[in-house]
């Protein structure tokens, strides 16, 4: 399975969510600490595009789209220890649950704070592979986990 890790500018976001991407960017560390986003990759198509799964505030929470990912701007990581088959079915369960923005805030901070009915870009993506305790996670440490079993 593919995860796609989003390290592109968010010049064409709304204020507001330029200062979101800001602030995460602002809080975490390392190697990865340009992530901003995270998808998982369900499946691959002949035309070039892909059916991404996530929780994007955009979209209103959970959901999976057919999309063409701009390769400047997404970091793709072959994950191959993690299926895609029960990635999607964990995605189709959870169509449509809220966006946590509690929960994406506190991935940041030393305390855990989300809903484990509402879910954030990399608690959703982690949840759908079996990650234990996706929530604590924000998208730079998620991005070190994906590169560390690549």
């Amino acid at each position: 399975m593919k995860i796609a890790l989003y390290t592109g500018n968010h010049t064409k976001d709304t204020p507001t969510v330029r200062l979101g991407w800001w602030l995460t960017r602002l809080v975490q560390k390392g190697d990865y600490r340009n992530v901003t986003h995270v998808e998982a990759i369900l499946k691959e198509y002949e035309d070039g595009s892909v059916l991404i799964g996530s929780a994007s505030l955009r979209d209103g929470g959970v959901r999976m789209k057919r999309v063409h990912l701009n390769l400047d701007h997404w970091d793709i990581v072959d994950v191959p220890q993690w299926s895609a088959e029960a990635a999607e079915q964990w995605f189709i369960e959870h169509d449509g649950a809220p966006y946590d923005w509690r929960g994406a805030f506190a991935s940041c901070m030393p305390f855990s704070w989300g809903d484990h009915d509402e879910w954030f870009c990399n608690g959703a993506v982690g949840a759908s592979v079996g990650l234990k305790c996706p929530e604590i996670f924000g998208p730079s440490q998620f991005a070190a986990i994906c590169h560390s079993l690549k």
